[in-house]
């Protein structure tokens, strides 16, 4: 039971356990020596109680030289809050460190993707025990800092067709439900809109893509290749550039969820129908897509997994577990909405 006054401290949670205050602490710490049955039940009652790890006198206790925090680093022109996929993907990151008494830090690039002293100032002020790299690029500069000056790190994206760093990134395949379902409903001409190409995932998923279609008899046409940003406007711009032409594609397959919503909007606004005359995927299942008109058929790779596998991955780094997968590649499935249908 909680006191009936003042806040939840380490003591009562071990109190509630039947254990001792550093088996508690152990155990709440994922520590190596502690059974993953007495960790769940412990981290159970913690929460049960609204036990909140007080991180500045943990490490005055222990003389820690750990900041306990991870930064997640993100150059200034992609604090983008409001968009659907980063903000699932931050819920599940923050959710994974508060489950192990670690606090999350924003690192924000205000320079150039070559100027790395916000890294070298959180990690030598002890802000940061490591990083999380996001929208990497390929053969991302940021990569090779973080690796020469040591720095423990995991990306979001494998950057390199050889990458020797740890990352998350999708399996190879993960485009091959998504262009076999468009070829079984008949679909041969298909249109991709593409995340700036640049960036690890549109290389590797468009290659995914291009692979896939090849395994289905499929020839991908470069003129219905279009680059866009990341957000519903470029989707729509890039979707009324394949509208112009003149053999239009009767499918798109857009890198994610929000180009496709956008692709929808520009089918809707030029007077097109879907799926009656066009098909549209998008990849990710964010909840916009779920509610659309038609409903988006997509890939679900949830934005919130990928968070909370970055941060546990990061957390093996930083603390040399053992068994740590440095290389971890995610399934993903394919979920089929209204937005898909038979060729006319």
């Amino acid at each position: 039971m909680a006191p009936a006054n003042g806040r939840v401290t380490l003591h009562d949670v071990a109190r509630e356990l039947g254990m001792s205050v550093t088996q508690t602490s152990r155990a709440l710490n994922d520590k190596w020596d502690v059974a993953e049955k007495t960790k769940t039940r412990a981290r159970a009652v913690a929460a049960e109680l609204g036990y909140i790890p007080n991180l500045e006198a943990r490490r005055l206790r222990t003389g820690s030289v750990q900041a306990d925090a991870i930064g997640l680093v993100l150059p200034q022109s992609e604090l983008h809050f409001s968009n659907a996929f980063f903000a699932e993907l931050l819920a599940g990151l923050v959710a994974a460190a508060t489950a192990r008494q670690v606090e999350v830090r924003l690192v924000v690039s205000v320079g150039s993707a070559h100027d790395f002293k916000n890294y070298q100032q959180a990690f030598q002020r002890r802000q940061a025990d490591g990083f999380v790299l996001v929208r990497t690029e390929v053969d991302d500069p940021r990569i090779g800092f973080l690796t020469e000056a040591g720095f423990p790190f995991v990306a979001f994206g494998r950057g390199c067709d050889t990458p020797s760093f740890p990352f998350v990134d999708d399996v190879d395949h993960v485009m091959n439900p998504i262009v076999a379902h468009l070829a079984d409903l008949g679909h041969r001409r298909i249109g991709c809109i593409i995340e700036p190409a640049h960036f690890s995932m549109s290389r590797y998923r468009f290659r995914s893509f291009e692979h896939a279609a090849a395994g289905c008899g499929i020839a991908v046409d470069p003129d219905l290749v279009v680059e866009a940003d990341f957000h519903e406007d470029s989707g729509y711009a890039a979707a009324r550039n394949l509208f112009r032409k003149a053999d239009r594609p009767t499918a798109i397959v857009a890198q994610n969820d929000l180009l496709a919503l956008g692709a929808l909007a520009a089918a809707r606004d030029a007077g097109i129908g879907v799926p009656g005359e066009l098909s549209i995927t998008g990849f990710d299942d964010i909840a916009a897509g779920r509610y659309a008109t038609p409903g988006l058929t997509t890939v679900r790779r949830s934005p919130r997994v990928v968070g909370e596998t970055l941060c546990l991955q990061l957390l093996d780094v930083v603390n040399e577990t053992s068994e740590a997968e440095r290389q971890v590649f995610l399934d993903a499935e394919l979920v089929t909405r209204g937005s898909t249908g038979p060729i006319r």
